[in-house]
């Protein structure tokens, strides 16, 4: 179901190692044994130089001036751009379990995780000609942390960087996190882009140290991009990296007429995360396809996410970022101001503009009614969509069905029990809402992207099983741009969604982080005394809104204990029985992820760190590298 954004978008790709140096020349080809089909996609003989690469992808960036890991809002195709034009610190190993070195040679924690010491490359430029340096890191954070969405969601994690030498720099945590170099290999503020391309007002091209430089791009269209030839990497044998000429990636959101561009070859190769799509491959001929299935990783999971607040992003709300559009000045210019929010400033960002989608002119409307913020209408819906038809009929079949955020063979998974198919059980739940609430009709907006006859078919299914249940539910078909700013801010009842998954769950932390309403912000809370004792709000892109006491105590328990731990197992095993009583996600499958090429591309299931022989994890989550495919 290739609906938004995923596990990897926005913030987020997944892993670590808790020793101080990521060692290069490391042996983890061999593990090549152990994956399924893991040949296909690897390139055999020397590689040819020159040429260009046109690649279908899913969607675009909505405005490329502001591409980059600080500000840019990522999906997989994204990651897949952000790969030809940015190198990150770090990358993931093959099997999954390390971080390797790419611009970053080393991080090393403190006693407590608090502090993360991290060594950088030296001799690095820019595409324009600047060196890559300690106060690039800085000023990438520093962008970051002032972007009015992306800081939101770092900022309850990072305190500060600093730079401690010309090629040193502290993480500075405001919490233990012992595995947080994994978010140096796999989030988007991973990425390190020259600092005058992230001013405010900046119009020129994105400016990284990646393999690629822009040539043009028509967003939403086709981005071109041309040879770095002063780019820093060479491969195992001394050649100079990439191999490729220049590399070309066609906006193509309709997932079957993706693959018929690949079958005509109008485009070389293409990402495909439609499940029905990926089945369908096989009878394509002159072509080969790998799947992420049996990789080192927990996949994304594709879900139908949930309101659960029936508002606004209360979080925005509390620092004053709809103050201009809504009139509510939010809690935090008081408390900066070292002043009381006045109660009904607090009122007013617990409680948002509390509504739901009207489904005839499909806009917020304040003064609907929401159903999605009462649990017992959500756990109707769990109950009332049969995950296994879906699975079988609807996506294909590929993958696996899915009752939380991890799979089955997971160190983290405990059968959730989350409900099951049961609509006879569904439906006396929704009449119970309807006499206790005297109404008689529930119904809410489900957006789905526009321009994708998947989308389609999979709204279809949705509409006739919850209305077997005594639940209407209108469509409202946005581009995936869109649908992303609208879980975003909160202007949703429901949106189709895949996110979560990756090798370590630390990943997920801001996903489901809240924090304690009432409680100071020096403590960590958000200072508003006015509201109910115990009360918890999400954070920035928690993007259900669910917040939970227990959901966050378990985390913090899991990031302040040793990896591999006990201690840690039970904290992210306990989340997901949570939500299995929280319903914020309607779960449906995993997200299997594909890239299929025709067969003169070569060797574009493989990746390396900077030494240009160790394996790197590739396609991580739909996120693929470039700089060693060839065609011949």
């Amino acid at each position: 179901m290739s609906s938004t954004f995923d596990r990897r978008s926005f913030l987020t790709h997944s892993a670590a190692t808790i020793g101080g140096v990521a060692m290069a020349g490391t042996v983890v080809d061999g593990l090549l044994a152990n994956v399924a089909g893991a040949t296909t996609g690897i390139g055999k003989g020397k590689p040819k130089l020159g040429g260009t690469l046109t690649v279908g992808l899913i969607s675009d960036v909505p405005n490329y001036h502001i591409f980059n890991g600080s500000q840019g809002k990522m999906d997989a195709s994204g990651f897949c751009v952000a790969n030809a034009l940015y190198d990150p610190l770090f990358v993931m190993a093959y099997n999954g379990t390390s971080w390797l070195p790419m611009l970053a040679l080393s991080a090393t924690p403190n006693s407590n995780y608090t502090v993360w010491t991290v060594k950088l490359r030296h001799g690095v430029s820019f595409t324009n000609g600047d060196p890559f340096n300690a106060d690039v890191v800085v000023a990438n954070y520093t962008a970051a942390a002032a972007d009015p969405t992306v800081g939101l969601a770092i900022q309850p994690i990072i305190k500060s960087v600093t730079k401690v030498d010309q090629y040193t720099v502290d993480y500075n945590m405001v919490i233990p996190f012992s595995t947080y170099p994994t978010n140096l290999a796999e989030q988007q503020t991973a990425y390190m882009a020259h600092p005058s391309s992230m001013v405010a007002g900046y119009t020129g091209n994105p400016i990284g140290t990646g393999p690629f430089k822009v040539k043009s791009w028509q967003v939403g269209v086709e981005s071109q991009f041309t040879k770095n030839s002063h780019y820093w990497r060479k491969d195992s044998s001394g050649r100079k990296l990439p191999y490729l000429s220049g590399i070309s990636f066609k906006t193509i959101p309709d997932n079957p007429t993706r693959n018929s561009a690949l079958q005509s070859g109008s485009v070389d190769m293409i990402l495909q995360q439609d499940g029905a799509s990926i089945a369908a491959l096989k009878k394509i001929k002159g072509i080969n396809y790998r799947t992420d299935v049996n990789d080192p990783r927990d996949p994304s999971v594709n879900c139908l996410i949930m309101n659960t607040t029936a508002t606004l992003n209360q979080y925005f709300l509390w620092a004053g970022q709809f103050a201009s559009a809504l009139g509510i000045p939010g809690a935090l210019s008081y408390i900066l101001k070292g002043q009381a929010p006045p109660a009904q400033v607090q009122l007013a960002d617990y409680e948002g503009t509390l509504g739901a989608v009207d489904p005839s002119t499909l806009t917020w409307n304040t003064k609907l009614k929401p159903v999605v913020n009462d649990v017992t209408i959500r756990t109707a819906c769990a109950m009332a969509i049969n995950r296994t038809t879906f699975f079988k009929d609807i996506d294909g079949g590929v993958g696996a069905i899915a009752d939380g955020i991890y799979r089955k063979n997971s160190p983290f998974y405990k059968n959730p029990g989350y409900p099951a198919y049961n609509p006879s059980k569904a439906k006396a739940l929704v009449n119970a809402y309807k006499a206790a609430n005297n109404v008689s009709s529930v119904g809410f907006v489900i957006d789905i992207v526009s321009g994708d006859s998947s989308a389609q078919k999979q709204f279809a299914f949705f509409q006739q099983q919850l209305s077997a249940v005594g639940i209407t539910v209108t469509p409202r078909p946005v581009v995936q741009s869109t649908l992303i700013n609208n879980v975003i801010y909160g202007e949703y009842d429901c949106a189709t969604w895949n996110q979560f998954g990756g090798v370590d769950p630390s990943l997920n932390y801001v996903w489901f982080l809240s924090l304690p309403a009432t409680t100071s912000p020096a403590a960590g809370g958000l200072g508003m005394p006015a509201l109910p004792a115990g009360t918890f709000i999400a954070g920035a892109v928690n993007f259900s809104h669910l917040g939970d006491p227990v959901v966050e105590s378990s985390m913090l328990a899991a990031l302040a204990s040793r990896p591999g731990s006990a201690a840690q197992k039970a904290g992210w095993s306990a989340i997901n029985a949570q939500f299995a009583k929280d319903i914020p996600y309607l779960f449906l499958d995993t997200l299997v992820t594909a890239f299929a090429a025709r067969t003169n591309v070569q060797n574009w299931a493989v990746s390396t760190a900077a030494d240009g022989r160790t394996r790197s994890l590739t396609f991580d989550g739909g996120s693929s590298r470039w700089d060693q495919v060839w065609k011949h």
